[in-house]
């Protein structure tokens, strides 16, 4: 009876190794990856270009990126959401939020047990005890629809987090290419002041060692010319630090050469368009979205900690062989008895959470119409600021040029004729930084409400008096 018993288990010794041999294959095996040594920045402009319009087939509806003419605020856009290292890093996260959704659908495993028992003392007529029994968890089975659920929305969530990330980039990258167009018009006035108070202070330092000019009007032209200068060098510094910041948000090494299209002419949002997007804004903003996709999965992780409450149970069935060589065959059942825990601390957990994302959904859709108002204000503001500029500059223009015949002819003293000059020139670079700041106020309304992007024309590109040093 024992060399049969034995013959038995010899004969099921292979299949047991095979059937191991073949789950070991399934396996993932551990292979590692080291870090890269440098960060992924392109060396050029051209090179960026070439692989984002390989990356745009035609399904796409994009149009081809042209640096030729100089990159619009469109090609900027699609420059920065496709080369932005900072969103190719966000992406790895959508990968991680679909591989969390594909292992929570996954089934959980059967628990397999084995026991041997080996008679000791008297022995005689007795053999070797062994148990086996196979069993599975239920509860991860009721709870596992809720799970998934879950876990789906959390990735919905991600990815709509990414989306308005990608916008967010948008508006950066926008304004960071208005902002350095705008430097370049101010540092274009500033370099034509310099070169004028630098002729000026040397007309007027030679005049004064001939006893031609005077002492203050030697100072006048110096402290003109010493202002001017710094002034160039404070805008100097800022536009450093625009250009490297562009660069890196497009994806680009700090030395790559960008060139800019002429900005359009700006038109105002109207504020029948503004009430009407605002009216619509929760179906249609990706934070809003997300937040709600993130609302929805903690409901399902509310709804799973309440069916994890009942009593966790798992069944299995079992084959054992006594000592007296007698076998048996049956199941079993385990059961935890929610005697003091029940879940109840993560049922409470997860209410308190819920509460908490509804809370920052209601704060979100309060901050957003603050600062929408806000905007909107300092659209008006700023527009009508602008328009007294345009009214008045001009004319202070032309009192300056006549002043500054008649200080050439001496009929003015060196201190009127620098106050009025040094007022218009600030007033000038005042109406470049506000044509600045009524750009970036546009770029940040078109993000905040989700308005469609505006396709100006060529022709409105010739430019304003506002673009002209």
């Amino acid at each position: 009876m024992s060399e049969q018993i034995t013959r038995r288990m010899l004969w099921r010794l292979p299949l047991l190794t095979l059937t191991t041999l073949t789950l070991l294959g399934g396996c993932a095996s551990y292979q590692p990856k080291p870090l890269p040594e440098q960060g992924a920045l392109v060396k050029n402009l051209d090179i960026l270009t070439t692989r984002v319009n390989q990356s745009l087939g035609p399904e796409t509806g994009v149009h081809e990126v042209n640096p030729a003419d100089g990159l619009d605020l469109t090609e900027v856009a699609i420059l920065a959401v496709l080369g932005n290292p900072d969103l190719k890093a966000r992406r790895t996260q959508l990968e991680v939020a679909g591989a969390q959704a594909f292992a929570v659908g996954l089934l959980p495993d059967p628990q397999l047990s084995t026991s041997l028992d080996h008679p000791t003392g008297n022995t005689a007529g007795y053999v070797n005890a062994w148990g086996l029994s196979l069993g599975i968890d239920i509860i991860p089975l009721i709870t596992r629809q809720a799970r998934i659920n879950a876990k789906q929305d959390i990735h919905t969530k991600v990815r709509l987090e990414l989306l308005w990330q990608e916008w967010q980039v948008i508006q950066q990258a926008r304004s960071l290419a208005v902002r350095l167009q705008m430097e370049n018009v101010r540092l274009s006035l500033l370099h034509k002041m310099r070169s004028l108070y630098q002729n000026r202070y040397r007309h007027s330092e030679k005049g004064l060692l001939e006893g031609n000019v005077t002492l203050d009007v030697n100072g006048t032209d110096l402290t003109a010319l010493i202002d001017t200068l710094s002034q160039i060098t404070q805008l100097e510094q800022q536009h450093n630090q625009t250009r490297h910041e562009l660069n890196h948000m497009l994806g680009l090494k700090s030395g790559a050469i960008i060139s800019l299209a002429k900005l359009p002419v700006e038109p105002a949002f109207d504020r029948a368009t503004i009430e009407a997007q605002l009216r619509k804004l929760p179906e249609i903003r990706p934070d809003l979205l997300a937040l709600k996709a993130g609302y929805q999965a903690q409901e399902e992780r509310v709804r799973a900690a309440i069916l994890a409450q009942f009593p966790s149970f798992s069944i299995g069935i079992t084959r054992m062989r006594d000592t007296s060589n007698v076998y048996t065959s049956g199941f079993n059942i385990g059961l935890n008895l929610p005697l003091f825990s029940g879940n109840r601390g993560a049922i409470a957990i997860e209410r308190a959470t819920r509460k908490q994302l509804s809370q920052e959904y209601q704060a979100r859709l309060a901050q957003t119409q603050t600062d929408v108002s806000r905007l909107l204000e300092l659209q008006n503001i700023i527009e009508e600021q602008r328009g007294n500029l345009q009214t008045y500059l001009p004319r202070l223009k032309a009192l300056v040029e006549r002043a500054r015949r008649a200080y050439r002819r001496g009929d003015i003293d060196a201190l009127t004729f620098l106050n009025m000059e040094s007022t218009w020139v600030n007033k000038r670079l005042e109406q470049i930084s506000l044509q600045q700041t009524q750009w970036e106020n546009r770029i940040a309304l078109q993000t905040l409400l989700a308005l469609p992007d505006v396709k100006f024309s060529s022709a409105n590109s010739s430019g304003t008096q506002d673009n002209q040093p």
